[in-house]
């Protein structure tokens, strides 16, 4: 089996309880049940990445968002996926990554209104669907998003499975929803309708497969639990 791209969205936070569009970092902290999703995720990717018996199986490298959530949900996870593999407690090195935040949602930052997250749906719509010019007012647009996202995933590919994409280990990215949907529909010629139907929920998470292959044509192995949909 070849590398693979596991891209985990964090846990509840606080701000989702809300409903409001909270995009900029540091944003908020994971709720009580946001703490337990990335307990449980660590565990369940345990079992994903063959760990056990003191190994971590096929997990080579873990990363995560400069978000609040998103750090405190990779280390949540890693702790209880080191405590189901039988590793020593903080073995799991995790390295804070920039430029695989949330998409900005502009404008309508931490506003949780009706009418915000209909134009943010519009503009996922749009992202999902390679519309260049779709964003929210003052927020990001696509070409935005791939400029800061592509190069950073590129790297971790070239760093962990080499250019011709034969090494066999699994990379984790603890990112955000609607920035990893977009990602990896560019990254592996998803169908946008799917996309846009595929909700990535809390603590649930997309795996691609680059096979030494250029971005755009990756494989998709996992679309959260739509997997018997690909």
């Amino acid at each position: 089996m070849a590398g693979r791209l596991i891209l985990l969205r964090h846990g509840q936070t606080h701000s989702n309880v809300a409903h409001k569009l909270d995009t900029r970092p540091p944003g908020a902290e994971l709720t009580e049940l946001g703490r337990r999703q990335a307990r449980d995720v660590g565990a369940e990717l345990a079992e994903y990445c063959g760990a056990g018996g003191g190994s971590a199986g096929r997990l080579t490298m873990v990363g995560c968002s400069i978000a609040l959530r998103a750090q405190q949900t990779a280390l949540l996870a890693m702790r209880s996926f080191e405590q189901t593999a039988a590793l020593p407690e903080e073995s799991t090195r995790i390295s804070v990554l920039p430029d695989i935040h949330e998409i900005f949602a502009g404008d309508h930052e931490l506003l949780g209104d009706e009418e915000s997250h209909s134009i943010y749906t519009t503009g996922l719509r749009g992202w999902l669907s390679r519309d260049e010019t779709a964003c929210l007012p003052g927020g990001e647009t696509l070409p935005d998003l791939l400029g800061r996202y592509q190069p950073v995933l590129e790297n971790l590919v070239l760093e962990h499975f080499g250019e011709d994409g034969d090494g066999d280990g699994d990379v984790l990215v603890v990112s955000h929803g609607a920035a990893i949907r977009t990602i990896a529909t560019h990254a592996a010629d998803v169908d946008p309708d799917f996309a846009f139907a595929g909700y990535l929920g809390n603590c649930r998470y997309i795996v691609l497969e680059p096979g030494g292959r250029p971005f755009g044509k990756w494989d998709l192995l996992r679309w959260a639990d739509l997997d018997h949909q690909i």
